[in-house]
Formats: C-alpha cells, sequence, structure tokens
C-alpha cells in the first residue's frame, strides 16, 4: 500500500469518525485560504476585506448590531501560526471528546463556547480586533475537565494542560485572556447541562426526557451568554454616546 493511499485513508477515517472536528477545521483553514487570497499575503492575512468584517471588534457590533462578528471571529486566525497551533489543538480535543458526548453534542459545545469567549472580549477586550478559535477550544477543555470529573476518571492530564495554557495566557502579549476564560467558563458550563445533568437524571425519566432536559438547560445556558453580550453590547453604546 502506498503512502499517499494510507493518507487518503487516515482523512477519510477522520471524516467518518469526527466528522464535527474534521469539518470545523477544514472551514477555519478554507477561510484563511480566502484571507490570504485577498490580501495577497500568506502572513499578513488581516489585510484581507473577509477578516475586517468578520473578526470581532466590539464597537462595531455595538454600533452597528454586527453580532455576526461573535461566531465568525472564531473562523478567523491572525498569520499561520495561530491558525495552526488552534487546529492542533482542535484535532487533539476532537479525537478525545466527539465520538464520547455525539456529534450535535460536540458542535453545540464549540459554537456555545466561542460565543461565550466572545461575550466576554465584549466585556474586558473592548477596544481590541480578536480572532481566533482559541475561546472554542479553551471551551472544550473545559467540558473535556467538567465531564471527566463527573465520570470519575483521572483529570490531571487535561488539568496540567488548562494551567499551562492559561498561564500562557497570563504571559505572553497579544494573546486575549478574556477569550480564553470566557470560553473555558461557557465551556464548562454548558457540559454540565448538556452532558452531566442528563446522565445523573433517573433512569425512569427515560431517553426522551434526558435528551429535553438536557437541550433545555443548554439553551438556558447560551441564552444567559447571549443577553450578557447584549448588556455588554448597550452598555458600551450608552457610554459611547454620551462621551461623544
Amino acid at each position: 500500500m502506498s503512502t499517499q493511499t494510507r493518507r487518503g485513508g487516515a482523512v477519510a477515517r477522520f471524516f467518518r469518525l469526527q466528522p464535527v472536528t474534521a469539518w470545523i477545521i477544514t472551514a477555519n483553514l478554507a477561510v484563511y485560504a480566502a484571507t490570504v487570497v485577498q490580501a495577497r499575503s500568506f502572513l499578513t492575512n488581516n489585510a484581507s476585506p473577509l477578516f475586517e468584517a468578520t473578526a470581532l471588534f466590539p464597537p462595531l457590533v455595538a454600533a452597528r448590531d454586527e453580532w455576526w462578528r461573535l461566531l465568525t471571529s472564531a473562523f478567523q486566525h491572525f498569520g499561520p501560526m495561530h491558525l495552526l497551533l488552534n487546529m492542533y489543538m482542535l484535532w487533539i480535543l476532537g479525537l478525545g471528546i466527539e465520538r464520547s458526548i455525539g456529534h450535535v453534542r460536540f458542535l453545540a459545545l464549540y459554537l456555545g463556547s466561542a460565543l461565550g469567549g466572545s461575550v466576554a472580549v465584549m466585556f474586558y477586550g473592548q477596544g481590541a480586533l480578536t480572532a481566533g478559535a482559541s475561546g472554542a477550544i479553551f471551551g472544550l477543555m473545559g467540558a473535556y475537565a467538567i465531564v471527566a470529573m463527573s465520570m470519575r476518571l483521572d483529570v490531571r492530564g487535561i488539568g496540567v494542560l488548562l494551567v499551562l495554557n492559561v498561564g500562557v495566557s497570563f504571559l505572553v502579549p497579544g494573546i486575549s485572556l478574556a477569550a480564553h476564560l470566557g470560553g473555558l467558563a461557557a465551556g464548562a458550563v454548558a457540559a454540565f447541562a448538556l452532558v452531566v445533568v442528563p446522565r445523573r437524571m433517573p433512569r425512569r425519566v427515560g431517553r426522551t426526557g434526558r435528551e429535553v432536559v438536557s437541550w433545555v438547560g443548554f439553551l438556558v445556558v447560551v441564552g444567559s451568554v447571549g443577553a450578557a453580550g447584549w448588556f455588554a453590547a448597550d452598555t458600551m453604546t450608552f457610554g459611547f454616546l454620551v462621551t461623544r
């Protein structure tokens, strides 16, 4: 068997077993390629009109109601190293999480965590142009830790990974600590509602009952995060009007 055939089989297996992870990575790579073409630069892709229209800049969300930036910013990256590091982490976490909790739940946790990271930026990074999947990735790490603790599994590995990554967020300039911690908190709480609570419910509730409770709980979490984002934007707009 040739090397090319083995690689093709591995990619096909990845898309079959972890399709959400695979397609999120594909989407990020495609968006990055589009920004590179627009900017005509592999390194300074943030000069792209697409990047400028979709990265998170809180004043634009507040003043122009450009709410899509809260999620689209999670698919933009500053340069190739930023992209590759995030995609590597997403690949590792996707292998460990997606099949264990289900594809739909994994996607919900990813997007909910991305939203949580962006909302935290709305509060604590209002003057910064922010982009990257790291808020969502921190959310997946938080979700992994919560689910593992609920199952009484060894969490030392994910604990060390979290400590190292939070430490880097504090120490390295240019990294959005708000996005990381916001994503971490949102992912942990969402995982508790979506995965832990239904597993702890009595068997007599039935599968349908557990599904309803888990998704209602998740929607409450996401709704609360969204309401916090609206409050941050409303406060920011009010402050802007006053200072003018």
